[in-house]
């Protein structure tokens, strides 16, 4: 599949994307323990947001340019370049987000 994503101006051009989910967030009711996947995580801003719930959040996208950048941006969190498939059979979670 071919990657068509700008990572490099991923947060400038499309940041509305995560201020948008802000609000979802707390929708979600995260709780200490759960196992969230933040499918299609861009540069992660949501995953962060969702990890400081006390969840375990494992951020996955297609484009290996955003996981790179994601993964110096927030280093104490799990991002992995993959389709949702073939994680959602890796782990169990309570809850994937998507945006």
């Amino acid at each position: 599949m071919e990657n068509k994503w700008n990572a490099e101006h991923y947060d400038d051009k499309l940041a509305f994307v995560s201020e948008f989910g802000k609000g979802i967030v707390s929708l979600l009711q995260p709780k200490t323990g759960e196992n969230i996947l933040d499918l299609g995580c861009g540069t992660g801003d949501l995953s962060n947001e969702i990890a400081a719930y006390g969840v375990s959040v494992v951020g996955i996208d297609l484009s290996e340019l955003l996981i790179r950048q994601v993964q110096s941006k927030y280093p104490n969190l799990l991002f992995e370049v993959e389709g949702g498939i073939a994680l959602c059979n890796k782990w169990s979670y309570k809850i994937v987000h998507l945006i």
